[in-house]
C-alpha cells in the first residue's frame, strides 16, 4: 500500500512523515535540525528528512511528496534578495499618475530593509516601444538583476503587452513575473507590489526547487514533489520556481490543514507551539480564516490562511534584570545551540550557578543560562517552566520529568531575589500574556466567542495548555500533535494527469482531457475551490499532459475517498436545513431565508442570506435586496453556479448578463 510523505520545515526544526493514506496512520518519522547553514540552505533539511522516511518504508512506496516551506518569508525577512528589476508601462493621458503607482523605491520588507528596484516606465499609447524594453532588460542583466516585475494599468483587461514584455525578458535570459499571473485585480500599485515581491525571491526558489528534485531523485523517489501555498493550495515544483510569494505562509496552512483532518472541531483557535515561534489561525465553521498577506507594512494581492505570529514558543529563553524575571525570549534556546534545563539530568545539575549574558552575539545581556559542575551550558525555556509547574502531561511531546526542571529553577533561585516556585510562573505568564492577545485578537476577527483552542506543535503541551487556562477555554491536542504540520501537508494535496497523442492539436479534446482531470482530483476529495489545470505539451511526441493539482477540501475531517453525501446524509449533517437539491457539482440546502451552497461531500462553501432566482426575476431580486444607508447604496452579491464553478459577482449588471441563455443557477444575497 502507498504512501504519502508530509515534510515541514521550521525555524527549528525539520519534520518529515510517511502517510498511509487509507488510514492516515504515521508509518515512518524523521526530524532534524532545519539546515539553515547548509549549502543547499533549508532545502538540505528537506531531502535528508524525505530520505530518512525512505529508508524506512521503502522508496518505491512513496506517492508523493509535499513539503510546506518557511523559506519565502525568511528570505525577505533577512533581506536576503536580489536587486529586481520592474518595468511600468501606461497610456496618455494618465502616464505621470501610472509611472508613480509603478515606482516601487520604498517597499519595506522588514524593519529597516526595503527592497532595492530597478525602475523603468514606457508610455504604450502608440504601441509597444519594443527596442527600448529590448535595450533596458539588456542593462539590467548588465546590472547583475536576476529578475523582472513587469505592470501594466488595465493590464487585466489585456495581458497582451505584458505576456510581451515577459517574452522579451525571457529571451534576454531574466526571470520575470508579469502582475496578472498573480492577480486579476485592477489596483495597479498592489499587483506592481506583489509582482516585485514574487521576482525578488524567484531565483532562490530555482535553485531550491533544483536541489529539493534533485536530492529527492537520488533518494530513488520518482514520485511528485509538491510544494504546500499559503491558502492551502498546491503547487509543483515548477509552480514553485514561477510564484514563490504563494508559500509565504505555507507552513502555518499546513498546521492548520492537520488540525482540520485530526479533530474535526468546527469552531478553534488553532495554536501552534514551536521552538522559536507560535502561530495563531482561527477556524469558522470547520474552515480556515483567509486575509490578504502583508509584507511589513504592504498589502499584496494574495490570499492566505490569516495567521498572526508571536516571538515566545516552547523554546524561549528566560531573561533576568536586577535578579528578577524580566520575561522570555525572542531568543531561543534552538536557536542558542543551548539543551532544555528540563531534559538535563537532575544530577548534573546539582551545583550549577546562574549566569546572565547575551545568548548569541549581539543578543542583550540578560538572558540566563545556568553553568552546570561539567562546564555546560543549559537554558530555562518556558517549557522548563511548564514542567515544573506540572502544566505538561504524560504523552505531551514536550513533557519531561519535574526533578530537573525544579532543581534547575532551585539553582537560578540561589541567585536571584525570588522562590523557585515564582520563577516559572513569572516566565509563563509573560509568554501567556503575549500569546492570549493575539489569541484574542484572532478570535474577534473570527467572531469566534467560545472556540476550542487547538493546541500543536512540540510545544503545544506546555505554552498552549496554559494559554488554554488563561483564557478559559477548553483544549484539545491532537495525536501526534509535534508533527501535525507534516501530516497536514503528507494529507493535502492531490494530484491528476491524461495524456494523448494529438496532431495537429483539437481544443475540443484538451477541453475534455481538462475537464477528466480535474473531475479526478475532485472526486478524490479536493475542494474545487483549490483545483488548478495545466496544459502541458511535448511537440517532438505529438502529445499533450492535462495536469490537476488540488488540495483535499480544508473542512473539518475532509479525507480523500469520502463518499458523496446524498439528500439522507446531508439531513443528517445538516439538520437545520431543507430540501436538498443537486446543482452542478453542488448542492444547495435551504433555511429560514438562506440558502446554502455545499460541495459533493456535504461541507458547507457558502452560506448566503438570499435566496435561488430564475433568470426572469435577476433584476427585480436585487432591486428588492438593495439597500440605502444615506449616501451609501448597498447592492446584493450574485452567485453563479456553472456546472463545476462556483462564482461570486458583486457588481453584477442583468442588462449585460454574460451568462445569459446558458443553464446555470442563479443566487442573489449577502455572504453570511
Amino acid at each position: 500500500m502507498g504512501v504519502r510523505v508530509g515534510v515541514d520545515v521550521g525555524g527549528t526544526f525539520t519534520k518529515a512523515v510517511a502517510v498511509r493514506l487509507a488510514d492516515r496512520q504515521v508509518v515512518a518519522e524523521s526530524v532534524l535540525p532545519t539546515t539553515h547553514d547548509a549549502p543547499g540552505g533549508v532545502a538540505d533539511g528537506v531531502v535528508r528528512a524525505v530520505a530518512g522516511v525512505a529508508g524506512h518504508v521503502g522508496a518505491e512506496r512513496i506517492e508523493m511528496v509535499t513539503h510546506s516551506t518557511t523559506q519565502a518569508v525568511n528570505a525577505l525577512l533577512e533581506g536576503d534578495v536580489g536587486e529586481v528589476g520592474v518595468i511600468g508601462m501606461g497610456r496618455r493621458p494618465d502616464l505621470k499618475r501610472v509611472a508613480r503607482l509603478t515606482r516601487l523605491g520604498k517597499v519595506e520588507v522588514a524593519p529597516g530593509k526595503r527592497l532595492r528596484v530597478r525602475q523603468a516606465f514606457f508610455d504604450v499609447t502608440d504601441g509597444l516601444p519594443v527596442a527600448a524594453i529590448r535595450t533596458e532588460l539588456a542593462a539590467m542583466r548588465q546590472a547583475g538583476i536576476a529578475a523582472v516585475a513587469v505592470a501594466e494599468a488595465f493590464s487585466p483587461d489585456d495581458t497582451s503587452n505584458e505576456q510581451a514584455v515577459a517574452d522579451l525578458a525571457v529571451e534576454a535570459g531574466l526571470a520575470v513575473c508579469p502582475s496578472t499571473e498573480l492577480s486579476g485585480l485592477y489596483g495597479l500599485e498592489l499587483r506592481t507590489v506583489t509582482a516585485a515581491l514574487n521576482a525578488s525571491i524567484v531565483p532562490i526558489a530555482v535553485s531550491t526547487a533544483s536541489f529539493v528534485a534533485d536530492g529527492v531523485r537520488a533518494a530513488g523517489i520518482h514520485a511528485p514533489v509538491m510544494v504546500m501555498r499559503s491558502d492551502g493550495g498546491a503547487t509543483d515544483l515548477a509552480g514553485f520556481s514561477a510564484a514563490p510569494v504563494r508559500t509565504l505562509y505555507s507552513g502555518p496552512s499546513a498546521s492548520v490543514a492537520g488540525a482540520l483532518r485530526y479533530t474535526g472541531v468546527a469552531d478553534a483557535i488553532v495554536v501552534e507551539v514551536g521552538g522559536t515561534s507560535t502561530n495563531i489561525a482561527a477556524i469558522r465553521n470547520g474552515r480556515p480564516a483567509l486575509s490578504y498577506v502583508r509584507v511589513a507594512s504592504h498589502a499584496t494581492a494574495l490570499r492566505s490562511v490569516d495567521v498572526r505570529v508571536v516571538g515566545v514558543a516552547g523554546g524561549s529563553m528566560l531573561r533576568v534584570r536586577r535578579g528578577r524575571v524580566y520575561g522570555v525570549g525572542p531568543r531561543s534556546a534552538h536557536i542558542a545551540g543551548l539543551p532544555y534545563a528540563c531534559f538535563t539530568d537532575a544530577a548534573a545539575l546539582a551545583g550549577a550557578v546562574l549566569e546572565t549574558g547575551p545568548a548569541l552575539p549581539g543578543d542583550p545581556a540578560d538572558y540566563a543560562t545556568l553553568r552546570c559542575p561539567d562546564g555546560r551550558r543549559v537554558a530555562l525555556t518556558t517549557t522548563c517552566a511548564a514542567n515544573a509547574l506540572g502544566i505538561t502531561r504524560t504523552g505531551d511531546y514536550a513533557y519531561a520529568a519535574p526533578d530537573a526542571a525544579r532543581a534547575a529553577f532551585a539553582a537560578a533561585a540561589a541567585s536571584m531575589r525570588t522562590s523557585a516556585e515564582a520563577i516559572p510562573s513569572q516566565m509563563l505568564l509573560a509568554a501567556g500574556e503575549e500569546a492570549c492577545e493575539l489569541a484574542l485578537q484572532v478570535a474577534r476577527s473570527a467572531k469566534l466567542t467560545n472556540p476550542t483552542l487547538i493546541g500543536v506543535g512540540g510545544g503545544a503541551g506546555g505554552l498552549a495548555r496554559h494559554v488554554a487556562a488563561m483564557l478559559g477555554w477548553s483544549i484539545e491536542i491532537p495525536e501526534r500533535a509535534e508533527v501535525i504540520s507534516s501530516i497536514g501537508d503528507a494529507l493535502s494535496l492531490l494530484r491528476a494527469e491524461r495524456e494523448r497523442t494529438m496532431a495537429p492539436i483539437d481544443p475540443a479534446v484538451v477541453e475534455q482531457l481538462m475537464a477528466e482531470v480535474h473531475d479526478e482530483v475532485v472526486a478524490a476529495g479536493a475542494s474545487p475551490a483549490t483545483v488548478e489545470v495545466r496544459l502541458e505539451e511535448v511537440p517532438e511526441r505529438s502529445l499533450v499532459r492535462a495536469v490537476a493539482t488540488g488540495a483535499v477540501g480544508l473542512a473539518a475531517g475532509a479525507l480523500p475517498g469520502r463518499e458523496v453525501a446524498d439528500a439522507h446524509t446531508l439531513a443528517t449533517m445538516h439538520p437545520h436545513l431543507s430540501q436538498f437539491t443537486p446543482v452542478g457539482g453542488y448542492w444547495l440546502g435551504e433555511g429560514d431565508r438562506t440558502v446554502h451552497v455545499l460541495d459533493r461531500y456535504g461541507d458547507e462553501l457558502q452560506a448566503i442570506d438570499g435566496r435561488r432566482v430564475q433568470p426572469d426575476r435577476l433584476a427585480a431580486t436585487i432591486d428588492e435586496l438593495t439597500r440605502y444607508r444615506g449616501p451609501m447604496t448597498l447592492r446584493p452579491s450574485v452567485w453563479i453556479i456553472d456546472g463545476r464553478r462556483l462564482l461570486e459577482l458583486a457588481s453584477f449588471d442583468p442588462s449585460t448578463n454574460p451568462y445569459a441563455g446558458r443553464d446555470v443557477t442563479y443566487l442573489v444575497g449577502r455572504s453570511r
